[in-house]
């Protein structure tokens, strides 16, 4: 009985120091942000090497994403002027007038409410973090790490603050 404790106890601190093996869904620890650039519906570029020394929230969404829009109006409305980017999952989203349509359509989505946020296209950042459900929000370190990843809408502001404060 002594054998199989100490063998359990032995292997329980093994997987403890293998990376990777116990993380959770969420984790994406030390990963760097892939390397990308979007033009948004401001008609400004932005990608992972002008936004270094920034954190911020990459949020995948689509123009057909209902749920989508509740999350963008807490989060752009509940953090004050930090670095929030609206990134399509949907082709059909990609030229500057659909951009725009569907920003206005969110921004008249709720009364005495604005997101100001980019919004923008880049179908090749959401297949490298392998996006799958909108909505889905990526933080990202000021050095480029990816920190966590949140799949599912996020509209209590105490979960905004938690997500948020990892970056800082």
């Amino acid at each position: 009985m002594r054998i199989k404790a100490l063998l359990l106890t032995l292997l329980l601190a093994a997987l403890s120091f293998s990376p990777g093996c116990l993380e959770g869904e969420g984790s994406e620890s030390s990963k760097m942000v892939p390397e990308f650039t979007l033009v948004a519906d401001d008609e400004q570029e932005y990608g992972s090497d002008s936004l270094i020394g920034t954190s911020y929230i990459l949020h995948f969404s689509a123009s057909w994403c209902n749920q989508c829009r509740p999350t963008m109006h807490a989060v752009t409305n509940h953090l004050d002027n930090e670095t929030y980017l609206v990134v399509s999952t949907d082709a059909g989203d990609g030229d500057l007038e659909s951009l725009q349509n569907w920003h206005t359509q969110v921004n008249e989505s709720k009364e005495d409410s604005t997101v100001d946020a980019p919004f923008g296209m880049n179908l090749e950042l959401a297949q490298e973090f392998e996006i799958n459900n909108t909505p889905t929000l990526i933080l990202i370190g000021a050095d480029g790490t990816v920190i966590d990843k949140h799949i599912g809408p996020m509209v209590d502001e105490a979960e905004i603050d938690e997500f948020w404060s990892q970056s800082e």
